[in-house]
């Protein structure tokens, strides 16, 4: 009996402690939770900071994202350098930087936080709808006094204040995220998909009296094409404008309902590369071939041009750059070329940079050379003086051209530098002249006009009997001029020293005229003659076939 009570009492000891310690438990559970609400350390104060400086619910919260109060953003000082390609506008700018989770801005410190805030609110909110690998794009916003440009360079895009909410903006932030070469059309489509993923819609109009999802025709095939200038009113007409917007949209649309939004995005990364372009090209006759348009796209690629240039245009072996004030030195002698040439026509700019990729490709096939740096710029700009040139610049392997019809020449001293002795003009500038006659399709129609007009031109048209016809008569009509002006020396002019060339070529053939170019010695092994030997041998067939 004893143990019985002895064991009675034990349990209930034991009853007393396991309450007690439950009791004890809770009220230090509700202490810690008070001390923590109070001192506002640990974890509660690291989740509210960070919901002031991001404005985003974190994990756990229980709070809505679309009430979270707007982000304070915080501004470092920083300085921004930029320039505009070859021979652009360049300037350094104190400016403020903040970083939201989908981009980096800067701000000409004299923009007011109401425009910054617009500005980081929707492209934030149009960002954080890519469901893919997301870009990573910094916005120079500068005000309009100073830059009144739209560029983008690497991942910076360069701009002034302006509608924040609009699918062209967004295009531009896409193409400074994913490739600055990228197709305009794709970017402004996928633009257009995620202002109404956000919920935003797309402050571009349609057109009038179309349906949401019509596809619109244009009014010539270049312009499916969907780069740069077609949504550019300069070069293509408002209908056509409005036309490629449509048909961007659409195609995007189209083309996510079988595709996920990352293998979109990279095709819009690929479409700003070479061999990319080819990839974006198919994808865009497919969508069309769908819609029973028969079309032959570009493979040209296009860039924003800034202050500097209406734009940057660009082929697999080289950039050009268009300057806003330049214009054709001989652009009234030569039919192929209009007063506002490469300013104002799709189709004009279209036919100039693919007929020149075709000859640019044929030239190094001619010249054979091993290798050759394609990272060539031609810089269309305005002469200064009568005496200024075309000219190519082989420490910066850039040609300055003032007209197209001398393109090709300056394009062969690029493919030839290195290669032949600068010092004899024979080999540097008659070579350039006589092999730019070959592939040329922008002078034949140029020298047609100076040669039939000219005295001496007259001349020997009367000898010949008929009108001069440059793609079949450059070589008898330049021997004719040297014999006119009685040249004996290959070196005393560039006229002489085509003659020259022409005539080894005609005795030896192009590719062994070619390898004879980039021998160090004037001795020819192989021919058995000196130079002095092939020029009497020159002289003697001029004397021979255009003597009276």
């Amino acid at each position: 009996m004893k143990r019985y009570e002895r064991g009675m009492q034990q349990m209930k000891k034991r009853i007393y402690l396991l309450i007690f310690s439950a009791m004890l438990m809770v009220l230090t559970a509700c202490g810690f939770d008070q001390t923590q609400e109070e001192s506002g350390t640990g974890a509660g104060r690291e989740i509210a900071e960070a919901e002031l400086e991001t404005g985003e619910t974190q994990p756990g919260t229980g709070k809505s994202t679309e009430n979270a109060a707007p982000a304070e953003h915080r501004y470092e000082k920083i300085t921004v350098s930029y320039s505009e390609a070859v021979e652009g506008v360049s300037f350094r700018r104190d400016m403020e930087k903040t970083q939201t989770e989908y981009a980096v801005y800067y701000f000409d410190p004299s923009i007011d936080n109401q425009e910054r805030k617009a500005c980081i609110e929707a492209t934030d909110k149009r960002l954080s709808c890519i469901d893919g690998e997301q870009p990573a794009p910094e916005i120079v916003v500068l005000k309009e006094e100073s830059y009144d440009g739209v560029s983008v360079s690497g991942n910076r895009l360069y701009l002034s204040p302006q509608s924040w909410d609009s699918a062209d903006y967004l295009a531009k932030v896409l193409l400074a995220g994913y490739g600055e070469w990228g197709n305009y059309g794709l970017a402004y489509g996928y633009a257009d998909y995620l202002c109404k993923k956000a919920g935003a819609g797309s402050s571009d109009t349609e057109p009038d009296g179309q349906e949401a999802n019509g596809f619109l025709p244009m009014s010539a095939l270049e312009l499916y094409d969907l780069n740069l200038l077609c949504f550019d009113e300069k070069f293509v007409s408002v209908k056509d404008v409005e036309a490629s917007r449509k048909n961007a949209c659409l195609f995007v649309e189209e083309y996510l309902s079988f595709h996920s939004e990352a293998e979109f995005l990279e095709l819009l990364s690929a479409s700003g590369t070479a061999e990319g372009a080819v990839r974006a090209k198919e994808a865009l006759e497919a969508f069309y071939a769908e819609k029973g348009v028969e079309c032959r796209l570009s493979e040209i690629r296009y860039q924003l041009g800034g202050t500097a240039f209406d734009y940057v245009a660009a082929c697999r072996y080289a950039h050009f750059y268009i300057k806003k004030d330049w214009q054709d030195a001989d652009w009234e002698a030569n039919p192929m070329v209009s007063e506002n040439f490469l300013h104002e026509d799709y189709g004009e700019v279209r036919a100039f940079f693919e007929c020149n990729e075709q000859q640019m490709e044929r030239y190094q096939e001619l010249f054979g050379f091993d290798n050759y740096n394609n990272d060539l710029s031609v810089v269309m700009k305005k002469g200064r003086g009568v005496t200024e040139k075309s000219a190519y610049d082989a420490h910066g392997h850039v040609i300055y051209l003032i007209k197209v019809d001398s393109l090709m020449h300056e394009y062969i001293h690029s493919l030839m530098s290195g290669h032949c002795d600068w010092k004899s003009l024979w080999k540097r500038e008659g070579a350039a002249r006589y092999f730019s006659y070959k592939y040329d399709q922008y002078s034949y129609d140029f020298l047609n006009n100076n040669w039939n007009s000219s005295p001496t031109g007259q001349e020997y048209i009367k000898s010949i009997g008929r009108p001069l016809d440059a793609r079949l008569d450059y070589r008898a009509y330049e021997d004719f001029l040297v014999n006119v002006h009685q040249l004996t020396d290959p070196n005393s002019s560039y006229l002489s020293g085509s003659s020259f060339v022409g005539y080894l070529v005609d005795q030896y053939g192009e590719r062994e005229v070619i390898a004879y170019i980039c021998l160090d010695s004037e001795y020819n092994a192989e021919w058995g003659k000196s130079y002095e030997e092939l020029v009497q041998d020159w002289n003697e067939h001029i004397e021979e076939n255009y003597s009276q």
